[in-house]
């Protein structure tokens, strides 16, 4: 062979093929999903599952704290799961080149166990969700190989681990509970786009995501117990999360059942993020006329809490806090939109406006505030195609404050009505 035809078959040969079981090669620097292969065919994500870092900053554990507060205040516990990465959980499994990514498994157990100690002691209920996937059966893995999500056996794990939570709460016993068993069904293969991707740098076909689709139902009926708080038409459990409480093949909700004896009821959102089901529920009818004796905000460790700003958060606690009962006075200034006078109200950075649009429908409000003085601001909360569309904003003052303020017009993406109202909500002070 020809110096030339060797160079060449070289070339045509990647490195990285010699060593994949799959035949796949430049899955670490292709820039749709860059993954490295690990043993036994498990691929780990290298922006997600081999991240070091995961912002969780004091002042965003005080807000959590605040939420967690205001809910409880009105009879709701918050537990918040906090889902470990698959390089945190399936460390054992990882190549060496993880090391080259500055990956250390030790430091990213401690820092996960940081994270929830943190929340704990702001009497937060954070389950150590890490703990309890790495105790999983090496038959039967808590994380697909080819995907990022977890399997039936990774969900069931977690369940228990929130539902020893749940129980520990003086509430759980006034709860009528009930038996809820699970059976597997056929074998049901899922979407995973991670595969799909990966696939297009791979010459064999990779692991499919399938597994027997999980099955739970109730089996016998709840005992009659009072529940002397909320009522019987409180839900008992509302998860509110991303894919893995979506996920069909994983079951998290069904396993939620059966190892607290609650039902649940499911609001997560594929592809909502961080706030994007939490949101939709909080800010929904259904939780304003009857709210759980649970909600679990199930979000990955990775995503980043203060990413979009303080608002997000903001909002969830003035949902929470049942605080907006003056409704204001207002006049219809155009078709979408109401106007009301605010000289003479008592106003505060921390207090709220929840502009209601009186029916379901509604994605978007603009907020405009002018001073007596003739500054005028302006913002706008807009809810994307994943958040239900209740018409409800919950809008901060902020940093919109000022001492003289003097009108708010609200522009709605709907036309108002007479069911169209503008409240005041003005939160307590959160103990010192």
């Amino acid at each position: 062979m020809t110096p030339y035809l060797a160079l060449a078959a070289l070339l045509a040969t990647p490195v990285a093929a010699e060593t994949s079981a799959f035949g796949c090669a430049f899955t670490a620097t292709q820039s749709a999903l860059p993954s490295v292969e690990g043993q036994d065919g498990t691929f780990y994500r290298v922006m997600a599952d081999l991240r070091m870092h995961h912002p969780m900053e004091d002042p965003v554990i005080a807000r959590m704290a605040a939420l967690s507060a205001a809910l409880a205040a009105q009879g709701t516990t918050l537990i918040y799961v906090a889902v470990p990465t698959k390089g945190e959980v399936m460390s054992n499994l990882l190549p060496s080149s993880a090391k080259d990514y500055q990956f250390d498994s030790p430091t990213a157990v401690l820092v996960y166990e940081d994270i929830i100690a943190r929340l704990s002691k702001q009497g937060i209920v954070a389950p150590d969700i890490l703990s309890a996937l790495t105790q999983a059966d090496p038959t039967a893995p808590p994380f697909f190989k080819t995907d990022f999500h977890w399997t039936a056996a990774g969900a069931l794990l977690a369940a228990k681990a929130i539902a020893a939570d749940i129980k520990a709460q003086p509430s759980y016993a006034d709860l009528p509970q009930a038996k809820y068993t699970t059976t597997p069904g056929p074998i049901t293969a899922s979407f995973s786009t991670m595969r799909r991707t990966l696939q297009n740098f791979c010459r064999l076909e990779l692991p499919r995501v399938e597994a027997h689709a999980q099955l739970t139902a109730k089996t016998t009926g709840s005992a009659e117990k009072a529940d002397i708080f909320a009522g019987d038409a409180a839900p008992q459990i509302v998860l509110v999360g991303t894919s893995f409480s979506d996920a069909p093949l994983a079951n998290f909700a069904g396993y939620l059942s059966q190892t607290s004896g609650l039902e649940v009821l499911n609001y997560a959102v594929t592809g909502g993020n961080q706030y994007g089901a939490i949101t939709s529920y909080m800010i929904s009818r259904d939780f304003a006329a009857a709210r759980p004796r649970f909600l679990i905000w199930e979000n990955p460790i990775y995503n980043n809490l203060a990413q979009f700003g303080p608002d997000p958060m903001e909002e969830l606690i003035t949902a929470a806090s049942n605080s907006c009962t003056r409704q204001l006075q207002v006049e219809k200034t155009d078709p979408n939109t109401l106007t009301a006078d605010l000289r003479g109200l008592s106003l505060r950075q921390d207090t709220s406006i929840l502009a209601d649009l009186g029916a379901d429908g509604g994605r978007r409000a603009e907020f405009r505030f002018v001073t007596a003085s003739g500054i005028t601001r302006t913002t706008s909360i807009e809810r994307s195609d994943r958040v239900q569309s209740s018409g409800r904003f919950f809008k901060s003052l902020g940093t919109l404050w000022l001492p003289d303020l003097q009108t708010l017009s609200v522009t709605f993406d709907h036309p108002v009505s007479a069911d169209t109202t503008l409240s005041l909500c003005n939160l307590a002070k959160e103990p010192s």
